[in-house]
């Protein structure tokens, strides 16, 4: 088993995950409610479980030079371009560490700076929205909004993998 732990001061950011072989199909919310009343559609990747997402993730967001493309900008998520035709596209961080958000509970801080939220969760189209306890520095970004995944996703160089 393995912990992330911040990269620039060493403080634990998980609970002990094991690294998945690649990451799996992103389930899509059916828009019913959950046993516990949230509408989030299932986490990406199970309890204890962390795996390497290839695709860009989240900001910065730029238009896609195809108009007529409607593909995701955060995982599982079209996002219209507000300044003209089409729609925006991530142009973030590749090889995102994704973790269930459950995994990070208690070893995150939030980001008071960060306003970012639907009308279930954060959409993560800020950008990182948790920080570091111990240096503050921005580590993850969640993405719980009920229209999408539900994922946290640790920046690649503000994180490392280390033995439990």
């Amino acid at each position: 088993m393995n912990v992330l732990v911040c990269a620039g001061c060493g403080h634990r950011l998980c609970e002990p995950v094991r690294l998945l072989a690649e990451l799996p199909e992103r389930p899509l919310n059916s828009g019913r409610k959950n046993a516990d009343g949230s509408r989030q559609a299932p986490s990406t990747v199970p309890r204890g479980t962390c795996a390497v997402d290839p695709e860009p993730s989240g900001a910065p967001f730029v238009p896609h030079p195809d108009p007529d493309w409607a593909g995701a900008a955060v995982p599982g998520v079209a996002v219209a371009d507000p300044d003209g035709p089409g729609f925006l596209m991530s142009a973030g961080p590749r090889d995102t560490l994704v973790v269930h958000p459950e995994d990070t509970r208690g070893h995150l801080l939030g980001d008071d700076d960060c306003q970012d939220s639907g009308c279930c969760g954060p959409t993560g189209q800020q950008g990182p929205n948790f920080l570091c306890p111990g240096c503050r520095a921005p580590v993850a970004t969640l993405f719980a909004e009920c229209y999408g995944p539900y994922e946290t996703h640790f920046l690649p160089a503000a994180v490392r993998l280390v033995s439990a």
